[in-house]
């Protein structure tokens, strides 16, 4: 039977605890982690985007990232970053991990590989919070600067273009520091986008226009946002320990065609939710409470920190975790490179190392690929047309790099034999000074004695 965990830490305990979501049995608690609010990233298994594979969090103290498995509750792998980190997000599948800084830039970097695709400077301030959209086609990050931006994952893997990569949409609507983002469910193009702000607003966003469509207005500081898997309620948390609860969609009557659901708001209208909230949100006093959406009625409460809880996840319980005392079969822990300090440009790789080929030949391809073929298949008239046209392509590469290497070499040997020269000139106008110096200094000095 599949069972719901749950993973939070605190902003003064120094591990992350996992617990079982409906007894509140305690798993596994991870040490040695002090991280930020949103600075704590589930990493999903390769393959197997619902299933969780190992954790990640960026510390407070260090510019460190500590990656967790399920096997044993210390540090599996400690990772040096260029800067620390403040916020932290993983793609949805699993392919990349972008994090940001107090100064506002943004890291990428590729998880199977640990390359660092690229870094810029993303916001003016500090970057509090990235979300990825459903597809991983973009991610949007929002900053202390109160401003919001959608990157496009092409546009920031792109190693052609040079500088800063433009964002997609730039949204300034809000006027204090963002506070959270969703991305709904869906596509680029039909997805829709939630953010919260200190500015007592949470707005409501097309992603495929990037047009305002609802503004809610709160009586208090909106900290942390939820929506529910159908995206009919908008749940926001307060700092006045309240939670609010909006629904997205209206019931019509139309005469005639009995209700009609319509969305809330569209064109930029304004919402005021202040009659609309539920319950109280207790994360502030270290406690994690489960609430029934219907009825609005506090269901269970765990305590399982001593401070203010700041990171929260739920899913599914993977199969490689046991119950401590166990001693469970040899499963391999997923692997993880660490990552990658400098930005690499990839497309210029040494010319001398090998990578596959993918050659699509016609509808009978997979005929190449039978690994009962023999020998004297693989060393057909075409195969070694290929390699030798290969080799032919890697030796005029390696030939226009010795040819420009040695036009450099020529250039800074004229340079140099310029410089030399003009040295020359300059000594010798010294020693010209220096005599005629000396000179007229020790005739006045006999004619003074």
């Amino acid at each position: 039977m599949l069972s719901e965990l749950a993973l939070t830490s605190s902003s003064t305990d120094t591990s992350i605890q996992v617990w079982d979501f409906r007894t509140g049995t305690l798993l596994i608690s991870f040490k040695q982690n002090a991280c930020y609010e949103r600075g704590l990233a589930l990493i999903p298994h390769p393959g197997q985007p619902n299933r969780v594979g190992l954790v990640i969090s960026a510390q407070t103290d260090k510019a460190l990232l500590h990656v967790y498995s399920w096997q044993k509750d210390q540090t599996y792998l400690k990772i040096i970053c260029p800067e620390k980190l403040i916020s932290l997000a993983v793609s949805n599948r699993g392919g990349y991990c972008a994090g940001g800084t107090d100064g506002g830039k943004i890291y990428v970097w590729e998880l199977s590989t640990g390359i660092l695709c690229r870094v810029y400077d993303g916001h003016y301030k500090k970057i509090t919070v990235i979300k990825f959209t459903n597809d991983d086609t973009a991610f949007i990050s929002g900053s202390e600067d109160a401003g919001l931006n959608v990157w496009l994952m092409a546009s920031v893997l792109d190693e052609s273009a040079d500088g800063v990569p433009s964002p997609y949409y730039s949204w300034s609507d809000h006027s204090l520091p963002i506070t959270d983002i969703i991305c709904g469910i869906g596509n680029f193009l039909s997805a829709r986008v939630l953010t919260s702000s200190l500015d007592h607003t949470c707005k409501l966003w097309d992603l495929s226009t990037g047009f305002l469509l609802t503004t809610f207005v709160f009586p208090t500081a909106i900290t942390a946002i939820a929506l529910d898997p159908a995206e009919r309620m908008l749940f926001a948390g307060g700092r006045n320990n309240l939670i609010y609860q909006v629904n997205l969609y209206r019931k019509l009557e139309n005469k005639g065609f009995g209700i009609e659901i319509a969305s809330v708001g569209g064109g930029g209208a304004i919402e005021d939710v202040t009659s609309e909230h539920s319950g109280n949100e207790g994360s502030q006093d270290g406690n994690v409470r489960v609430w029934d959406i219907n009825s609005r009625q506090m269901m269970k409460s765990f305590n399982h920190h001593k401070g203010p809880v700041t990171n929260l996840f739920t899913f599914l319980r993977p199969p490689d975790l046991f119950k401590s005392g166990l001693s469970p079969n040899k499963i391999s822990v997923q692997p993880i490179i660490p990552f990658k300090r400098i930005q690499q440009n990839l497309m210029q790789n040494d010319s001398d190392s090998e990578e596959p080929m993918v050659l699509i030949l016609n509808d009978n391809t997979k005929d190449v690929l039978d690994v009962a073929r023999s020998e004297r298949d693989y060393k057909s008239q075409e195969f070694r047309d290929l390699l030798t046209a290969r080799e032919n392509q890697r030796k005029f590469r390696i030939g226009d790099e010795t040819l420009a290497l040695q036009t450099q070499v020529s250039e800074l040997q004229s340079e140099l034999l310029r410089v030399r020269g003009h040295y020359h000139r300059v000594k010798n106008l010294h020693d010209e000074m220096y005599q005629e110096l000396v000179s007229d200094f020790m005739s006045k000095r006999r004619e003074g004695s």
